[in-house]
This record gives structure tokens, C-alpha cells and sequence, in this order.
């Protein structure tokens, strides 16, 4: 077996990453990790658009990198800074405060409560392997602590799953989001794990219709996805059209040229396909001839760039 020697300048990198952490992550948030690391251990600020282009990725891999480490603590990330150390040490040690008990005394209790051995079973099942003594902890402070009943926790570990997160150390922190927001009961959990899968499909069906499908979105793609269904309350077939105009008028895929006839139909309460299309012919009825300052929506002679940049500049 060799030997390994440091001879060389070297990141720190926190055995908890490589021991808990490392083996499930995607590859790609690997990549971001260490070279955040390394940005942080120089004292170096860099965009995340440079940081995506210097390690040859996405920009929206890299956000959702950094939001996947902060989420499960590996890292502390605010409005306009990410650290590591102190910060997520803190984080680190709070499961391990979680109860008085030893792991016997849990694994008794949890043996003798018929609802919690239930939730155990079930468990194993969920997420497809035997718990351990560290795994049971978790779960009775759910319980115990975080007033979860176990048909909650059975639902709490279910939604993980379907998101691809098996890691106790995510469902814990969604857990505590739960916990925070009041989704403590079967009806609360059902009422948000209904609407993150309505959100879910309304996401990927258009992704899928821009042809996006294969990547993640952006932070403001995502916005703009957001703002459409929850705020305007566009179904996917009004925004297929307005995708559908998008292309006609600028040959490519503009979330904000699309927005900005989305807000168009909001704003004139348009809620149907049909409205919109005798809307889109009263438009070019009325606007057969446009200024080179004009650039209202469904207009096909501007400087699409131009445009793009006002409406960017107008959110």
C-alpha cells in the first residue's frame, strides 16, 4: 500500500466532506466545492458566471452547487459571501446535541413504541437501507424534538427520496424547514408536497418544451418560472404560446421576451389561449406600423438584443 505525502501547497479540505458528504454528491458539485475552497483560502471574490467558465460548467451548475453544500451544511453561504470553518462547524455540531439518551436507550424506545418501530420499518424501506444507531437518532428527534408525528416523518423521508436525496444529513435539514414553517401535520405535509409536485411537473414540462431539459435552470430562469405560475397564474399552455411568439419574433429562447407578454396578458387579465391568440391579431391589426423606438411586445422589427436588455432592465 503506498504512502501519501503533502510536498506541495495544499486546501484544507474537511474530513467531514470526504467521509459524509463526497460519495453522494454529483461530480460537478465536487468541482465547485474545492474550487470554492480554494477561491476561499486565497481570499479571492469571483463570480459565479467565472467561476462556471473556468471550470468549463454551467453557471446554473455552479448556483445550485452552492445551494446544494449550504443546504446540507457543508458550507455557509449568505447573500454575499460563502465560508467554510467556524460557520458550518457550528451547524455540524447540532445533531449531536439533539438528545440526553443513549443510542440504547433510543433503540429501546423505538423497539417499544409500536408507531416509531412501524416508522423504522418503514424507513429501511424508504430509503432502501438498514438504519443505523446514527440513522434511529435522527429520526427520534424528529420526533421528539421537532414535534413530527411519524406518519409525518414517513412523508418528510418520502418527498426527500423522489428529489434523489437519500442523505440524512439533507433530510434532516429539510426536516428543520418543516419544522420552521409550520409543516408539522399529515394535512400540511400533503398541502406542500402536493404543490412542490404540481411546481415539479409545471418546471420540467417547460424545460422540456425549451428544450432545456437536460440542464438545471438558472436562479432567474427559475424566477421567471416562479413568477408566471404562482404570481400571473399562466397554466403551460399560455406559456407555450407566448414561447411560440418568442421564437416567431427573435429566433431563440428569451425568458425575459417571453415575460414581458406574459405580464402583457396578467396585466390585461388574458387567461386563456384563445384570448391571448385575438389579443396577439388585435395587436398587429392596430400596429401595422411601429416607430424604431417602439418596442412593445409581438412587435417582429426590433433589435431583439436591445430588447432583451430593456425588459432585463425593467425587472
Amino acid at each position: 500500500m503506498p504512502d501519501f505525502h503533502f510536498h506541495i501547497d495544499f486546501i484544507p479540505v474537511p474530513a467531514d466532506f470526504i467521509e459524509k458528504y463526497m460519495a453522494e454528491a454529483n461530480g460537478a458539485y465536487v468541482k465547485v466545492y474545492l474550487y470554492a475552497m480554494n477561491l476561499a483560502r486565497k481570499g479571492i471574490s469571483e463570480e459565479t458566471a467565472e467561476i462556471a467558465k473556468n471550470l468549463k460548467l454551467l453557471e446554473s451548475d455552479v448556483v445550485n452547487a452552492l445551494d446544494y453544500w449550504n443546504n446540507i451544511g457543508a458550507l455557509k453561504m449568505s447573500k454575499d459571501s460563502v465560508s467554510f470553518g467556524a460557520e458550518k462547524s457550528e451547524t455540524a455540531e447540532k445533531p449531536q446535541a439533539k438528545t440526553q439518551k443513549t443510542p440504547a436507550e433510543i433503540a429501546e424506545i423505538m423497539t417499544e413504541n409500536k408507531s416509531l418501530a412501524d416508522l423504522c420499518e418503514i424507513a429501511q424501506q424508504i430509503l432502501g437501507k438498514t438504519l443505523n444507531s446514527k440513522d434511529l437518532e435522527t429520526l427520534y428527534w424528529f420526533y421528539d424534538n421537532l414535534g413530527l408525528s411519524p406518519e409525518v416523518i414517513s412523508m418528510l423521508l418520502e418527498y426527500c427520496v423522489s428529489k434523489g436525496k437519500r442523505s440524512m444529513n439533507y433530510i434532516e435539514k429539510v426536516a428543520i424547514t418543516w419544522h420552521e414553517n409550520g409543516i408539522t401535520t399529515i394535512g400540511a405535509a400533503e398541502s406542500y408536497t402536493a404543490e412542490e409536485r404540481d411546481k415539479s411537473s409545471y418546471f420540467y414540462s417547460l424545460r422540456k418544451l425549451f428544450g432545456i431539459a437536460d440542464r438545471n435552470l438558472s436562479k432567474s430562469e427559475e424566477m421567471y418560472l416562479k413568477t408566471w405560475r404562482s404570481e400571473y397564474g399562466m397554466n403551460e399552455d399560455m406559456v407555450a404560446l407566448a414561447y411560440e411568439y418568442c421564437i416567431l419574433q427573435t429566433n431563440k429562447l428569451s425568458f425575459p421576451y417571453m415575460n414581458s407578454i406574459i405580464k402583457r396578458w396578467y396585466e390585461k387579465n388574458i387567461t386563456t389561449v384563445r384570448e391571448a391568440e385575438a389579443d396577439h391579431e388585435k395587436f398587429k391589426a392596430e400596429n401595422k406600423k411601429f416607430s424604431e423606438k417602439d418596442l412593445d411586445v409581438y412587435k417582429s422589427d426590433v433589435d431583439h438584443d436591445e430588447l432583451e436588455k430593456i425588459i432585463m432592465e425593467k425587472l
